[in-house]
């Protein structure tokens, strides 16, 4: 899977260890170079797990702000990209919790239906949207496996220390999540 050329990938030449130590050291041009390098791919984490973009955002600032207050913690076990990602994981994890907790009232009759209509049923025979479509249906936890290795452009390793989880568990999510996006490909591709 390539992503568009407009968005950038992270360089592996400027993986931010020196900018932690400085962000340790109260450096807040460190921190906002940190932030401008890092902010991007922890929203693209965050955002398909959070479907609200202002709750969403506000995990990426919390995750960015937990990076501030912990930079001397890091420990460099994990590149600053899996140790930022991890941060943003649990920042995630605590908020569906959180959300789960809370009681709901009646429907608001207000919301907008996210039923597809006609158009975009249409558009989704497109070879992107049927991709996007049939990664959507994935379950989460193959979803994220394969977002962290094909478009983090992560290791194995580095998405399993994301995830809290081993390198063979995340290669068996990929390999599963491949056959699934086979089968649904080819059924999509059959109507």
């Amino acid at each position: 899977m390539r992503m568009s050329e407009q968005q950038t990938y992270f360089s592996p030449d400027r993986d931010g260890v020196d900018l932690v130590a400085r962000v340790a050291q109260g450096d807040k041009s460190a921190m906002k170079q940190l932030y401008q390098d890092h902010a991007d791919a922890v929203a693209r984490f965050v955002r398909p797990r959070i479907r609200d973009a202002a709750e969403a955002d506000d995990i990426v600032h919390d995750t960015m702000l937990s990076v501030w207050r912990g930079a001397a913690g890091f420990q460099g076990r994990s590149s600053v990209r899996s140790w930022i990602l991890t941060l943003a994981r649990n920042k995630t994890v605590d908020h569906i919790r959180k959300q789960a907790r809370v009681t709901l009232g009646e429907a608001d009759e207000a919301l907008p239906d996210d039923a597809p209509n006609a158009e975009e049923v249409l558009g989704a025979s497109q070879d992107a949207a049927r991709l996007k479509a049939c990664i959507d249906q994935l379950p989460e936890r193959q979803r994220t496996a394969l977002h962290l290795v094909f478009y983090e452009e992560m290791t194995c390793a580095q998405a399993a220390s994301v995830e809290a989880t081993s390198d063979g568990t995340v290669k068996s999510r990929i390999y599963h999540a491949k056959q699934l996006l086979m089968r649904c490909l080819s059924r999509r591709g059959a109507k």
